[in-house]
């Protein structure tokens, strides 16, 4: 769970940056929980209480402003990321000084605050195991377990099939990728193959029908344990709707 707080004066500044961020975090898998403040002082004051991972501040505020606020919680937090927000970039060095992590001009932009999120998740990987990161055409990729439909290994190749980046090819093993997802929705059910339950659509004879219409085979071995773990995993889901 990743702990958000947004400082911004401006309700309106500060319900488009909870609405962008509430998005993003959304959209990448990631477990969160976000407060807003309308000042510094109220910041600061509920600070040691309520500590927080990553912090959206602005820079110009009344009474004490950003990177006053920022000192303040730099004095009871060295690890906190703060990430500044202002229409100026004359701040630049002051917040260099609080040891920011990232400084975002105003008037905010979606793809600005996803790279400020996705690095925090790269610096901070501990903080949500909900996502896989690989690297692929010399490219690094986050992969939320939501958007993963099921692993494909051929030799030394695995293919992450996704519902959003399409099938990511990936040089490694499916052993490596089983042991990473610590998650109850993922099943090996093969030498070859492993699915997330979640996009099963049905089991025809011994193969389960996902909903990209892939044919994924069920090992002989231990087949009647894989059948009821799907099972039961489906009765649960139907628990939860």
């Amino acid at each position: 769970m990743i702990e958000v707080a947004v400082c911004e004066d401006s309700e309106i500044d500060r319900g488009m940056l909870e609405e962008i961020i509430g998005f993003l975090m959304t959209d990448r898998g990631l477990e969160y929980n976000m407060t807003p403040f309308s000042n510094g002082e109220g910041l600061v004051a509920g600070y040691k209480n309520h500590p927080f991972d990553l912090i959206f501040l602005d820079v110009m505020m009344n009474e004490i402003d950003g990177i006053e606020t920022g000192k303040l919680i730099r004095q009871m937090d060295k690890n906190v990321e703060i990430v500044y927000c202002t229409s100026s970039s004359d701040f630049a060095i002051a917040a260099y000084e609080v040891h920011a992590m990232g400084y975002l001009l105003k008037p905010y932009e979606p793809g600005r605050i996803g790279a400020v999120i996705d690095y925090y998740v790269q610096k901070h990987p501990q903080k949500n195991q909900n996502y896989i990161e690989v690297k692929s055409r010399r490219k690094s990729l986050i992969i939320p377990y939501k958007d993963i439909i099921n692993m494909e290994s051929d030799n030394k190749v695995v293919y992450i099939y996704t519902t959003t980046q399409g099938i990511v090819k990936v040089y490694n093993k499916l052993d490596v990728f089983e042991k990473e997802l610590s998650d109850d929705r993922f099943l090996r059910c093969h030498q070859s193959y492993l699915v997330n339950m979640q996009y099963v659509a049905g089991l025809v004879d011994s193969d389960f029908i996902m909903i990209n219409d892939k044919m994924i085979p069920i090992r002989k071995s231990g087949r009647k344990l894989i059948v009821k773990k799907y099972e039961e995993f489906f009765k649960e889901s139907l628990k939860q709707t």
